[in-house]
């Protein structure tokens, strides 16, 4: 019987994103079990991929999420604490999830 490998499953609360010209990184970290001074979070999981895959997953991620939002009726809002730390304006915020006609499945 042929070895089975096991994927790697990570937790993430928090991620990172850095980038240059040919494709970007983003971080994924979690917060330490006890926060405190001097206490910051650990890296994860380190993911590169090309600006292409990322606006790729991005689409898939969101057509997801609308998804399960109208067949479910529940909505996962983000505060807008959150959105500020950002530097993400709540108008853009709303644009970004408003489907034009054409996404809708």
């Amino acid at each position: 019987m042929a070895e089975q490998s096991e994927t790697p499953e990570f937790y993430s609360d928090q991620f990172m994103v850095s980038g240059g010209p040919y494709g970007l990184v983003i971080n994924f970290k979690a917060s330490p079990p006890e926060p405190g001074p001097g206490k910051v979070p650990d890296t994860v999981a380190r993911v590169r991929m090309s600006y292409e895959l990322v606006k790729t997953l991005t689409f898939v991620m969101c057509r997801h999420i609308k998804k399960i939002e109208r067949d479910t009726g529940v909505t996962y809002p983000v505060p807008g604490k959150v959105l500020s730390d950002l530097g993400v304006g709540m108008e853009d915020w709303q644009a970004f999830w408003k489907s034009p006609p054409e996404f809708r499945e």
